[in-house]
């Protein structure tokens, strides 16, 4: 068990990472690329009701944080281990 949770930890960031690259995806194609043919942004932003970006951000930042945790503690042990 305890190495499903080290596993996890090292690897989980890329949940959030795929998450994020489908809502930049979903804002390219809902958003960018009606734009691009003649849409309105400001219309297309109402319709949809989901804030692409900021939850790409939020996702990536999640990320970050997690991956920042996880090579904090990785080189904690590897400092201790000598």
């Amino acid at each position: 068990m305890k190495k499903q949770f080290q596993f996890l930890l090292f690897t989980g960031w890329l949940i959030p990472v795929g998450i994020a690259l489908v809502f930049f995806g979903r804002w390219i194609t809902e958003i960018v690329v009606p734009t691009l043919k003649g849409g309105d942004f400001d219309q297309l932003y109402d319709l949809h009701q989901v804030r692409y970006l900021d939850m790409t951000l939020i996702c990536t930042m999640v990320a970050f944080v997690w991956v920042s945790f996880a090579v904090c503690r990785w080189a904690r042990r590897q400092v201790d281990a000598i």
